[in-house]
């Protein structure tokens, strides 16, 4: 009877197990894309460690047929065959993302995301939304409206006829792209009925239109400068609400030595403001009168929170020039300079 007993029990552990092998798989037709910059393999078998049959770049897309939260694998389809691959190297797409989202050979934008946050920054006229997807900040639309009073030009010389002025359109649109792993890869605008979306991990910059994909030639415009420029744009938005798990940076990019220009002018928002210097070793703020600084970006956060409040401090390398006698190594308050900054191409 013991026995019986005992092999019953047996028999039980067993089918529970089944039930839990079973049910840790989710069987799902999804497309999906690859998130590793090396690129994932493609097995014939579930071990994931023999018999590979073929590779795929980053930003390849593929169609999952299941996938395996417990043991991190999912099985896809890839030329007529079911194979197997890492489930931490891919991400799942829903219809709306994927329908929505622009996909290159080097990097994608995804877009059809939920709307967690809009603020208006750095006017009252500019708006920024924050979308999110699985509790991380993906993607970042900046909205580019205010253009200063035909009056400001004049006073600031500027030659600009009232019709050229009254034509000019300053209704723009950035997105900052932010992949599933946290890097910061890449910049999607429009520019008439033409998207770009300018892929940062291949330093490559792609034309979109109607649907047609094509690789744009050398615009001119160092990659690095822009990764740099919005590389800061980026951390300032981030500080502006308060988080602080900033995006990672692309290891191919010396961004440290590009040199970055924020005026706080009145040209730009028709108000002076004062951009504050800190002394590295004790942040104590440094007189600084000038309307503008050059910099290199050193992004070294030092992150202080007093009586419920946090302040971004980072690390800059202000270049002296014929604008600033000033130079050599200072923190700025993020959360200061996104009350006003503007940074000028």
């Amino acid at each position: 009877m013991r026995k019986k007993g005992l092999l019953l029990f047996i028999i039980l552990i067993v089918i529970s197990s089944c039930k839990k092998e079973k049910s840790s798989t989710e069987i799902i037709t999804s497309d999906g894309v690859v998130t590793n910059f090396e690129g994932v393999d493609l097995f014939s078998t579930e071990d994931l460690s023999s018999n590979k049959k073929y590779h795929l770049d980053y930003a390849s897309k593929v169609k999952i047929v299941s996938f395996d939260k417990v043991k991190n694998r999912s099985k896809i389809l890839y030329k007529n065959q079911e194979l197997y691959v890492s489930l931490r190297d891919i991400e799942l797409l829903s219809k709306t993302e994927e329908s929505q989202s622009y996909f290159t050979n080097d990097c994608y934008c995804l877009l059809g995301l939920d709307r967690t946050k809009t603020i208006n920054f750095p006017t009252k006229y500019d708006t920024v939304h924050y979308y999110t997807k699985e509790g991380k900040i993906r993607l970042i639309k900046e909205i580019t409206s205010y253009q200063p009073s035909y009056e400001t030009y004049i006073k600031h010389d500027v030659e600009i006829s009232r019709e050229d002025y009254n034509s000019e359109t300053p209704d723009l649109y950035s997105y900052f792209t932010i992949d599933k792993n946290g890097f910061f890869i890449g910049n999607l605008y429009k520019v008439m009925n033409t998207s770009f979306l300018e892929c940062y991990n291949k330093k490559s910059s792609y034309a979109i239109t109607d649907g047609l994909v094509k690789l744009q030639e050398n615009s001119g415009i160092s990659a690095e400068f822009t990764y740099a420029m919005y590389l800061f744009n980026t951390d300032l938005l981030y500080a502006k609400v308060s988080m602080d798990r900033f995006v990672k940076t692309l290891p191919n990019f010396d961004y440290k030595k590009e040199e970055i220009y924020i005026e706080q002018g009145d040209l730009y928002l028709e108000k002076i403001t004062n951009i504050k210097l800190y002394n590295v070793d004790n942040l104590e703020p440094v007189d600084y009168n000038d309307f503008a600084i050059v910099f290199n970006y050193l992004r070294e956060f030092k992150i202080i929170k007093k009586d419920g409040k946090e302040k971004y401090f980072v690390k800059i390398n202000v270049v002296g020039n014929e604008l600033s006698p000033f130079s050599g190594e200072y923190y700025i308050d993020l959360k200061e300079i996104a009350m006003f900054a503007s940074i000028p191409d």
